[in-house]
């Protein structure tokens, strides 16, 4: 296979893997009430815990205003609470609250759920191939960076 046949192949297959993955993300999101990008970063805290305005900004490779302004309508929709750092009084971090944990499990468990009806009939094997494909995938465009 030649290179350009690869890269058309590698673009529209990574093109489309984004789009399902965000029509499934958004679905889930929607669901509860919030946009893609706010239950990106609701995950990400969860993931994560706490996080700045600032490094929430870098792990998610979106602007720092864009995410407090994300913050903010979180905040007032009582998702996340701002929280003063221990160490550090000056440093104002973002924590999610009673609500945001309960949402972000939902949206896990529904995840978990449509994953697995998803998967039914798979073999191990099957499972394991596509993760080994991806990973290869992952490689791959690591070297490209």
């Amino acid at each position: 296979m030649d290179v350009i046949n690869f890269k058309n192949i590698l673009w529209n297959y990574t093109r489309k893997i984004n789009e399902r993955t965000n029509n499934l993300i958004n679905t889930l999101c929607d669901h509860h009430g919030i946009t893609t990008l706010q239950g990106r970063i609701l995950i990400e805290i969860q993931q994560h815990g706490s996080h700045t305005i600032g490094s929430l900004a870098s792990r998610l490779h979106i602007a720092g205003t864009n995410i407090s302004t994300m913050c903010k309508k979180l905040e007032s929709k009582g998702f996340i609470e701002r929280v003063r750092d221990e160490g550090d009084e000056r440093v104002v971090k973002v924590a999610l609250s009673e609500k945001g944990i309960s949402v972000v499990e939902e949206i896990n468990q529904e995840l978990v759920e449509k994953i697995s009806q998803s998967i039914q009939g798979e073999t191990d094997d099957s499972l394991k191939e596509i993760i080994k494909g991806l990973k290869k995938l992952n490689e791959l465009l690591e070297k490209m960076e």
